[in-house]
């Protein structure tokens, strides 16, 4: 299944909806800040994504793209030290995000890299029966893209491991 970046990146946002933030997510617009990743990120996994974590991300960064950069940086470390310390992976055959492209310009594929990242986090973790069950509330097109994702970093995951 070849699944085009910006298509990863839309069945991906359908799946960040389903987890019923508080804050808006209808559109890639409304990820390039980071707060929603923040968000989902304390749902899948509470202590290590913890207040004191998701303090360091500042909500309100308007159209400032310097600001989102700054809270997307904070993210990505996040996300690999999650993926290091909890998970004892290390993210070396996948490309990084390029969160410039994302806080200055919504780059859609490089947030699908984000996004997917975030996604091997909610599938790897302790509760992933309660993130993973999610996708059944998906539909059609963005369940199987979905679940090719997962199981790319599943597949992923394995290698690391195993080497």
């Amino acid at each position: 299944m070849n699944v085009d970046r910006i298509e990863l990146c839309d069945s991906l946002l359908t799946w960040i909806q389903t987890f019923g933030l508080q804050v808006p997510c209808k559109k890639i617009d409304d990820l390039t800040s980071g707060v929603v990743m923040a968000q989902v990120l304390q749902k899948i996994d509470q202590s290590w994504f913890d207040d004191t974590w998701i303090n360091r991300i500042k909500s309100e960064v308007g159209d400032n793209w310097r600001l989102k950069v700054s809270n997307l940086k904070k993210i990505l470390k996040g996300v690999l030290d999650y993926y290091h310390e909890v998970l004892g992976q290390q993210i070396t055959d996948f490309p990084l995000p390029d969160v410039n492209l994302i806080g200055e310009h919504s780059d859609a594929a490089e947030l699908g890299r984000m996004l997917q990242l975030i996604l091997g986090c909610a599938v790897n973790c302790e509760q992933k029966q309660g993130n993973v069950r999610l996708d059944y509330m998906l539909e059609g097109v963005h369940r199987l893209v979905i679940v090719f994702s997962s199981s790319q970093f599943e597949v992923r995951s394995w290698r690391l491991e195993s080497s």
